[in-house]
């Protein structure tokens, strides 16, 4: 794959999104309680932003994975339908950008503009890769996205640890590594998610909830 495919694949492929610290279990409520507040808390918010740090990592068994990294600063009103995401290097530069409203998207990379109705076709015909763009926005939130999914969860807090997936027939693996509290809701700062030999790992130093 080429770099502009790699930063096209990071784009919907996360999503969110990482800073260090842990959440207590709360006092001795019932397991399906808690999950079940944290699900309602999150069905409320219907603005967020997130920034922070991502890698994709292509694996491979005999030769040496490749990597692509940047920074990620994405924003989503689900009240408007629109978002705004931007993916920039290192030294500051925009790689990519991303302006979405209703059905109408906008994608800029490579100093070339994209223009589509429909999200997942415009990725399939830039990269050859159909991602799930709208399971994403349940899996950044440690939430599933089918009744299928399986979700474990960690005894001491709680929360979700993992998650196993289905989108368009391929099974994604999702880890949450580390929650942070933010705008009174816990959320994960650190988690990987993996498809075949795509690794994809996530480090948000920031959440912004909006009820």
């Amino acid at each position: 794959m080429t770099k502009h495919s790699y930063y096209l694949i990071i784009l919907f492929t996360l999503s969110s999104t990482i800073l260090s610290g842990c959440v207590t279990k709360p006092s001795n409520e019932p397991l399906v309680l808690i999950v079940q507040q944290r699900a309602t808390q999150l069905t409320q918010v219907k603005q967020w932003r997130l920034r922070g740090k991502i890698a994709f990592i292509e694996q491979h068994k005999n030769r040496k994975n490749k990597r692509e990294s940047a920074t990620i600063a994405w924003r989503v009103n689900e009240t408007n339908h629109t978002q705004e995401l931007n993916l920039t290097s290192y030294l500051g530069i925009n790689v990519l950008h991303l302006a979405s409203e209703h059905n109408h998207h906008l994608i800029k990379v490579d100093g070339e503009e994209y223009r589509a109705n429909n999200l997942v076709q415009l990725v399939h015909s830039l990269t050859g890769l159909t991602l799930p763009t709208k399971a994403l926005t349940f899996w950044l939130k440690g939430l599933p996205y089918q009744s299928t999914d399986k979700v474990k969860l960690s005894p001491i807090t709680q929360l979700p640890v993992s998650l196993s997936s289905f989108s368009d027939n391929v099974q994604w693996q999702i880890n949450y590594n580390k929650y942070q509290m933010f705008d009174g809701v816990p959320m994960a700062t650190q988690f990987t998610l993996k498809k075949d030999n795509l690794l994809i790992k996530i480090a948000i130093n920031k959440w912004s909830l909006t009820h």
